[in-house]
């Protein structure tokens, strides 16, 4: 099964109820188009998989049924990718958690 489907569904939403939910966080998009994507018809654009993945609080690579189980390989790299989009460095994490742990 589709993991937006998956995910829509064990949260108990209609497509309309997510559309209009979705629409509230800033992802301005028609249950037509989530149906289109649960059904794979058409596919979100990078946009719109991280908004989709913010919402339900799974990674992108988790929503578009990349990864089941990671490997700490495969949950490394996906940080890396995370960071580096960001813009974030290693230095800004250690500084971080100097902070935090004083």
């Amino acid at each position: 099964m589709n993991r937006l489907k998956k995910l829509r569904l064990e949260r108990g939403l209609t497509l309309k109820q997510l559309s209009s939910q979705l629409n509230t966080v800033g992802l301005n998009t028609t249950f037509t188009s989530l149906s289109r994507y649960e059904r794979e018809d058409r596919y979100p654009k990078c946009e719109t998989w991280q908004k989709l993945a913010d919402y339900f609080g799974v990674s992108v690579p988790y929503l578009q049924g990349r990864y089941d189980h990671l490997t700490k390989k495969e949950a490394f790299s996906i940080i890396h990718e995370i960071m580096s989009a960001q813009g974030i460095t290693k230095r800004d994490i250690e500084d971080a958690l100097k902070k935090e742990f004083k």
